[in-house]
């Protein structure tokens, strides 16, 4: 019997509902939806246990620290912290990483609930609207969740129905790619049919009619559906006002935490000072403490650090810079630059999540008020800017959408200057194409999306090896593109390992 993966995968279960005050049935029955869950409250709780999954530090310090090192934007600061760090930085991991162990189960965990949820969903006394909105939230979530498994993994187990038995659970084995693909489609559609056009109280850690319309749009640009791409990113576009997005006028305020929930930019975001449950799942932060200058601050770490280069290279003039870096650092009143030998690390950091961490709670400085943000509404405008480029060329919807990144990038909260210019009429497809993928890295440049655009553009070789590179690996395409299938999952599974591994 696979034992060890029965724990991974059902006891999301347990651990997805245990704290739901609304739930207070015996944990064995939640292996049985269709005889537990008496009401719309009830499939709620289990929809915000699959939610919750996100927001624990196995997700933050292990999974979201995991593609942010992968990147060529961040590399390892102090390399006195965890081996497992360093070998996803330096490409040198094995399957017995931590980092990715961490991922993996917490990621099945939520889809765990989220099937017990969908399943909980169509057996309840509801009117078809309320079923088909519960549903809906645990589809968003679930495809979601394996959109971020089948891109860092490549093949998995695809898992749509409650686990309750071992002969189920022995049945599984690793789906390809396009099937995955096609269930992640299937239940973004459904959510955005059935959800709603926002949240109450605007709360964004929650899947809306728009977020899974953008993730819906991602899916596409990932697999070169570029026409679909456009229909949705237009579409998003159009009802941005219904969604309740528009682009924030001050780049820095999307990184203040003092201003967290009050932005129309944030399309999903992650907040660990969440409701969704309580108890363990409401987490300690962690990219204050491991993007924060050690040798300044208690419980910095210095961990995550900007590649050197990229500081060095990128325009002054561009005001996401001045956001993006610190570069130095009061002491004792005397402001102090980074480069300084005195640090333990002497470089510049990342300052998005450390300059304005939000009242902080007393005595506990690492638990900061960010909603981190997973897709937000620049997104949007590049990955349609990217998707018309791609599919018709260079046309003015697709300058005007960049443009209008580039002109908040030119506002400084006081005034606005000339410098990134608009991009003007008459370049070619590739030029634009060079343009657009300069403009993710500087507008999402810390934010756990670059690993993913040089997974989706194939770059992986020209991005670490060529005299341009921005932090230097020697990398293997045929193994580099994907991460290892944990070891203690194909030990209890049989699973065949991805190459290399």
């Amino acid at each position: 019997m696979k034992i060890l993966s029965y724990k991974i995968l059902s006891i999301a279960l347990i651990l997805s509902m245990f704290n739901c005050n609304a739930l207070e049935e015996d944990p064995k029955g939640l292996l049985a939806p269709e005889g537990f869950f008496k009401s719309a409250a009830d499939v709620e709780a289990a929809i915000n246990g699959a939610y919750a999954e996100w927001v624990t530090t196995q997700v933050e310090k292990s999974y979201l620290l995991s593609v942010m090192l992968r990147s060529d934007m961040v590399e390892i600061g102090d390399r006195n912290t965890s081996s497992d760090r360093i070998a996803i930085n330096d490409f040198s991991m094995d399957a017995s990483n931590t980092l990715v162990r961490e991922g993996w189960i917490r990621m099945f965990q939520s889809i765990s609930a989220a099937n017990t949820a969908i399943k909980g969903a169509r057996a309840i006394d509801a009117s078809e609207d309320v079923k088909n909105n519960l549903e809906a939230k645990a589809r968003f979530i679930r495809g979601f969740t394996y959109f971020h498994l089948v891109r860092y993994f490549g093949p998995v187990p695809l898992i749509l129905e409650p686990i309750d038995n071992s002969e189920a659970l022995n049945s599984f084995t690793r789906s390809s790619e396009e099937e995955v693909y096609a269930e992640i489609i299937n239940d973004l559609k459904f959510a955005k049919e059935h959800l709603n056009d926002t949240n109450p109280n605007s709360t964004r850690n929650i899947g809306t009619k728009g977020s899974a319309s953008t993730v819906l749009l991602d899916v596409y640009l990932t697999l070169n559906q570029f026409e679909d791409a456009v229909k949705e990113g237009q579409e998003i576009i159009s009802n941005a006002s219904s969604y309740d997005f528009a682009l924030v006028a001050n780049y820095q305020d999307l990184f203040n935490a003092n201003l967290a929930g009050s932005l129309k930019e944030p399309i999903l975001t992650i907040d660990l000072k969440n409701d969704l449950n309580s108890g363990s799942y409401n987490q300690t932060d962690g990219m204050i403490n491991l993007t924060r200058v050690r040798d300044y601050a208690p419980r910095s770490l210095s961990v995550a650090v900007p590649s050197e280069k990229v500081y060095h290279e990128w325009d002054s003039r561009d005001y996401r810079k001045k956001v993006s870096f610190e570069d130095s650092v009061s002491i004792n009143g005397v402001q102090t630059s980074l480069f300084n030998t005195g640090f333990r690390v002497p470089r510049p950091h990342i300052a998005k999540y450390f300059r304005f961490p939000g009242p902080q709670e007393a005595g506990d400085d690492r638990a900061s008020d960010h909603h981190y943000s997973l897709y937000r509404y620049a997104d949007v405008l590049l990955m349609t800017a990217e998707a018309i480029n791609e599919s018709v060329g260079p046309t003015d919807q697709a300058l005007e959408l960049i443009n209008l990144v580039r002109k908040r990038a030119r506002f400084n909260g006081e005034f606005e200057s000339t410098f990134p210019e608009d991009v003007e009429a008459g370049i070619s497809q590739t030029e634009l194409r060079d343009i657009i993928r300069n403009e993710r890295r500087y507008e999402f440049a810390f934010e756990f999306k670059r690993w993913f655009d040089i997974k989706r553009w194939n770059i992986l070789e020209s991005t670490f090896t060529s005299e341009e590179s921005l932090e230097h690996h020697e990398v293997d395409p045929s193994r580099d593109y994907y991460f290892p299938i944990p070891q203690t999952e194909i030990d209890a599974t049989n699973f065949a390992q991805n190459y290399g591994y």
